[in-house]
């Protein structure tokens, strides 16, 4: 397993197992100078992605359509997390809910002293590097005598993308022992965690902007980059019917970016997202093509009939998180029958919600490119 493994998640700048990935997948402070990819990687290499999330669904024999897209908002974590153990232990418990794992014992301990926020140097803002010194310790999970203990350093309590992430990645790691893998490491644990529906918290775990104290940088606080993430997610909001744009509300400009290219790849595939779906074992043995992606416009009039209300199709469109470009390139190619003066539309109310959908989405689109350009 250990050598597949290295091979599928080859390009990590740091190897599997060393000080410097235990370090990182610790805290954000330990990663200033790291950068992660903002694309999707090679076909091959997507082709052994989507091979090694097969091979979790098949362990996990998830029941398709009950999975949750876990969001990083109020909704789904109401709690007040205040940094202590009482806190800690509640966010624990939470997640553990939606892992289905409230019948498995997991103890949540937090070990060693808090680190402040600060460099010292005046260079680090919020969200930066946070102490010059990165804490020593990692996130480790532990069992023993058919308990699990979750240990988090409790310097990583300052940095809540990070270790929101660690924990899903355990979550991950128990639900695959639990389906009898043992000894799974840090990648395909976290394909796990996309499984049970906590990608869109790694995906913004996996590549996260900073003030650093030598100016911005980007750091890396999951095993899996940007890039090995984005497709296996994409699957599985297409697999469970998820709608991709609550995902994307809740993600950074770049994360939707990567997101965006591996949703068209899902969507112009779709034997292999029923394959998923209903038979991954048959993926895992490698009875799967994986197909260069299609505009959604391509996708859409490749079908045997073209759809008659394009306003309902492009609010669905819109829904499912398609590209804008290409809505909007269909509204432009409108019925050219022409309506009868004074005689209302058949679809006015779709129109008018797909109308103002746009305009919020130019809008959302025209202040990302504007942030974006001041970083």
């Amino acid at each position: 397993m250990g050598a597949s493994l290295a091979h599928f998640v080859g390009k990590l700048p740091f190897p599997l197992g060393s000080a410097a990935l235990r370090e990182r997948l610790a805290a954000p402070s330990a990663f200033c100078e790291t950068r992660g990819t903002m694309e999707l990687p090679p076909r091959p290499h997507l082709e052994l992605v989507v091979h090694k999330y097969a091979e979790v669904l098949a362990a996990l024999q998830l029941t398709r359509g009950e999975q949750p897209l876990v969001l990083p908002t109020g909704d789904w974590f109401p709690d007040t997390f205040t940094g202590d153990q009482a806190s800690f232990e509640r966010l624990l418990a939470r997640m553990q809910g939606y892992a289905a794992l409230e019948a498995v014992d997991i103890e949540a301990e937090l070990v060693g002293a808090a680190v402040g926020g600060s460099c010292d140097t005046g260079g680090c803002g919020s969200g930066g590097c946070g102490s010059s010194k990165p804490a020593t310790e990692a996130p480790e999970l532990r069992l023993s005598g058919g308990r699990y203990t979750i240990r988090m350093p409790s310097a990583a309590l300052a940095h809540p993308i990070a270790m929101t992430a660690s924990l899903a990645r355990m979550l991950g790691q128990i639900r695959l022992a639990q389906a009898g893998r043992s000894d799974v490491e840090a990648p395909v644990a976290e394909l796990a965690a996309v499984a049970l529906g906590f990608g869109v918290l790694l995906l913004e775990a996996s590549h996260l902007y900073q003030k650093s104290c030598g100016g911005p940088s980007v750091g890396q606080a999951t095993a899996c980059n940007l890039g090995e993430l984005a497709l296996p997610f994409a699957l599985f909001v297409a697999t469970e019917g998820h709608k991709m744009r609550a995902a994307l509300g809740e993600l950074a400009v770049t994360q939707r970016a990567v997101l965006d290219e591996a949703w068209a790849l899902a969507s112009s595939n779709p034997k292999l997202v029923e394959r998923l779906r209903s038979a991954p074992r048959h993926v895992k043995l490698g009875t799967f093509s994986l197909d260069e992606a299609r505009s959604w416009l391509s996708r859409l009039f490749s079908k045997k009939a073209r759809p008659t209300d394009l306003h309902q199709a492009a609010l669905e469109a819109l829904e499912r998180g398609d590209d804008l470009d290409d809505v909007a390139e269909l509204l432009g190619t409108k019925s050219d029958r022409a309506r009868e003066p004074g005689k209302p539309r058949a679809h006015d109310d779709i129109g008018n919600l797909v109308d103002e959908a746009l305009a919020e989405l130019h809008a959302t689109r025209a202040d990302d490119d504007a942030r974006q350009a001041a970083e």
